[in-house]
């Protein structure tokens, strides 16, 4: 019970991170840094600062290294293209198509690890659902018939997401520390396949950019990524997946002070049912 609702708040905390993620990541940006590269530096010195201890528990995930693979493609996919498409998309509208993640994760969860959908989780994931229709129903953001690069690379980033997440569930017998350390060797791999394939340079990197950079690396990624797999590996993946819809709160929040965009009526009433939705979800815990 208590383990439960210590993950429940970790997770929280850690969708709230990811939320406001996207203002570092386009400051980072602007100051010149492709997007690929960034998940390339990012990721890929918390990856390598991890292998020592990939290294430590290999008795643990070799038995299991096809589940550890497959979190490396599928976090690291989810990683990369969350960071191209909120470093070069709108920050609201792109967050709404991430999160369709939990229908994935819901239908990943119900025929790959069978777990049973209780008519309290079942009307907590209405709940929630019904909080993001009425905050993409705000700005209509869906409406618009031309789809951009960064709205497939956050839907694909959902979809990516929802698989990691069960996949994650599924390998419990792995340490959360080399889970997280796939992942961000998969994302930083991934990003630099990008890289080659289209031909981006790399600018001359700045101290000022470098600090950024390393501030990214440890308070965002290394944080976010080792409570989100503390989360997810403790917790069913509906319950996860529910949870983590707190990101799209704390998201449309941030952008509206950041961007000084006001939230309209639809907006603030989204968010609060999915707050409500969360609360609801940590009380059953």
């Amino acid at each position: 019970m208590a383990s439960r609702r210590a993950a429940s708040l970790v997770l929280l905390f850690s969708a709230s991170l990811w939320g406001i993620s996207w203002w570092p990541l386009q400051r980072i940006a602007a100051a010149g840094m492709p997007p690929a590269a960034i998940s390339v530096f990012a990721y890929g010195s918390v990856g390598l600062a991890g292998l020592p201890w990939l290294w430590r528990e290999r008795k643990l995930w070799l038995r299991r290294k096809v589940l550890l693979v497959l979190i490396a493609l599928f976090g690291g996919w989810a990683n990369a293209s969350f960071v191209i498409a909120f470093t070069i998309g709108d920050v609201v509208r792109e967050m709404l198509l991430f999160y369709l993640a939990p229908a994935w994760t819901l239908l990943g969860a119900r025929f790959v690890l069978h777990e049973r959908l209780r008519p309290r989780r079942a009307l907590a994931i209405a709940i929630a659902m019904f909080g993001a229709v009425l905050v993409i129903a705000a700005g209509g953001p869906l409406g618009n018939a031309s789809i951009t690069i960064a709205d497939v690379l956050a839907l694909s980033a959902g979809i990516a997401f929802a698989a990691n997440n069960v996949t994650m569930r599924f390998a419990g017998e792995i340490p959360i520390s080399c889970k997280t350390v796939a992942q961000m060797l998969g994302c930083s791999a991934l990003s630099l396949a990008a890289m080659l394939a289209t031909g981006v340079q790399v600018p001359a990197v700045s101290a000022s950019l470098a600090l950024g950079l390393a501030a990214f690396a440890i308070f965002v990624v290394a944080l976010g990524s080792s409570t989100t797999s503390y989360g997810v590996t403790h917790l069913e993946a509906n319950r996860a997946s529910l949870l983590i819809l707190s990101e799209l709160v704390a998201a449309v929040l941030s952008a509206s002070l950041v961007l000084q965009r006001v939230p309209s009526t639809l907006e603030v009433a989204g968010g609060l049912l999915i707050v409500v939705a969360a609360i609801l979800e940590i009380a059953g815990a």
